[in-house]
């Protein structure tokens, strides 16, 4: 019998009410430490169908020294709205701790929004150096994984174009797990300097049944021979691509994504046509020179 424990970190894990539109972080655990440990939030609301949110490894000691550290983000709750949560630890698929322990559940309610900080007004200031004025920070969002298939438009008057259409695809991190539908895609119109423009239009369907639009333009940098290569119908390398996604949502759960501009960066496998991008969303800090 393995015997194995699961136990909260520096803060209690989330209880009743936490402010709205925010992502309460479950932080735990686990001992002894074993490269197989995999922790899982499980999820359900009312009725509804239950639904897991992977932990990712949270730094600790080296291996071999000390508990091992999860970490995972529960999705931001509306207000008066309910989610119900335990923890769970497991290794080859057998179930050897939970928090809360007894194997019952945590439950968080959102409660009024936090207040916005109080305004202050714009410094003119000289910007004649050159410097950045606004500290900032990337949260990772979602990695985003998009196998395509190519609809060959052609030599038109805005340029060359092929509509590359989604045949499977998966957006996975630690606020969402969902699907791509097919027949979205980019619909791309590729410069004679090898930039392919991107127009992306697909549809995103979560692991609890929300529908979510993604829109986004940017750079794909195929090369200086990028444009050639296309018209002949050759795919090839692992070129660069940079795009900014927005979304959009009527789903209750999900209205906090409407309010997101993300950032996406990756590289596309040109021979199995394979889209490997990682979203991330900015958030402008203080001023830096505020200190």
């Amino acid at each position: 019998m393995i015997t194995a424990a699961l136990f909260e970190r520096r803060d209690p894990l989330p209880r009743g009410a936490v402010p709205a539109r925010t992502a309460p972080v479950v932080a735990v655990a686990a001992e002894p430490r074993h490269p197989s440990n995999t922790v899982v939030v499980v999820l359900r609301r009312g009725a509804g169908p239950g639904e897991t949110v992977r932990a990712v490894p949270d730094g600790g000691p080296p291996s071999g020294q000390g508990p091992q550290g999860f970490k995972a983000v529960l999705p931001p709750l509306e207000e008066g709205r309910q989610l119900d949560y335990r923890v769970e630890l497991t290794r080859a698929g057998q179930r050897l701790a939970t928090l809360p322990a007894d194997g019952s559940w945590l439950t968080v309610t959102g409660g009024p929004p936090p207040p916005p900080p109080p305004a202050r007004p714009l410094e003119t200031r000289s910007t004649a150096t050159g410097v950045p004025r606004w500290g900032y920070d990337l949260e990772f969002f979602a990695a985003l994984t998009v196998n395509l298939r190519p609809e060959v438009l052609g030599e038109t008057p805005e340029g060359y174009r092929i509509n590359f259409l989604v045949d499977s695809g998966t957006v996975v991190g630690p606020r969402i797990d969902a699907v791509v539908h097919r027949d979205g895609g980019d619909w791309m119109c590729i410069r004679r300097d090898g930039i392919g423009v991107i127009d992306v239009r697909t549809t995103y369907e979560t692991s609890d049944g929300a529908l979510i639009l993604d829109r986004a333009g940017g750079v794909f940098d195929l090369g200086p021979n990028g444009h050639a290569d296309m018209v002949a119908g050759r795919y090839r390398g692992c070129p660069p691509f940079y795009a900014s996604p927005t979304f959009m949502t009527a789903h209750p759960d999900w209205q906090w994504l409407n309010r997101l501009q993300g950032f996406g960066i990756g590289r596309v496998a040109m021979e199995k046509l394979q889209v490997q991008c990682d979203i991330y969303i900015p958030h402008v800090l203080d001023r830096l020179d505020d200190g």
